[in-house]
């Protein structure tokens, strides 16, 4: 999904983005789409554009609100009961199994990390606002 940034802020590393949602009140889809779920945003710099604030970018968002939520919420929770079930089924005490429930839920923390980095925002264009 590609979106359009105002560029806010600028430091040595990442660009501090944020969308103008005030529009979105008059809109019929207003609430059920994802545009009002980011209104402000950090990325890292790509050098390959020059990058002044007030210029506006085009971002490249690669991830579905209800994917990233499932990946943030839902599958943290699920292997720890997955873990804690497995050391009830293997007939351990409960302190075993709640460790080893941890451990899973540990897992699922370390899936997330790698995920980060696949759906990281991608720049796609820089457009510089000319004031007058």
């Amino acid at each position: 999904m590609r979106e359009l940034f105002r560029i806010s802020k600028i430091d040595d590393k990442y660009l501090y983005l944020e969308r103008d949602v005030s529009a979105c009140g008059s809109c019929a889809l207003s609430g059920k789409c994802s545009v009002q779920s980011v209104s402000t945003l950090k990325v890292e710099k790509d050098k390959r554009f020059d990058y002044f604030p007030g210029d506006f970018v085009v971002l490249d968002l690669k991830y579905r609100p209800a994917f990233l939520a499932f990946m943030l919420y839902g599958l943290p929770i699920i292997m720890l009961v997955v873990g804690i079930g497995l050391g009830v089924y293997l007939k351990l005490s409960d302190i075993y199994s709640f460790l080893i429930g941890l451990g899973f839920m540990s897992v699922s923390f370390l899936i997330n990390k790698v995920l980060d980095k696949k759906f990281k925002p991608i720049i796609l264009d820089v457009r510089h606002f000319k004031g007058g």
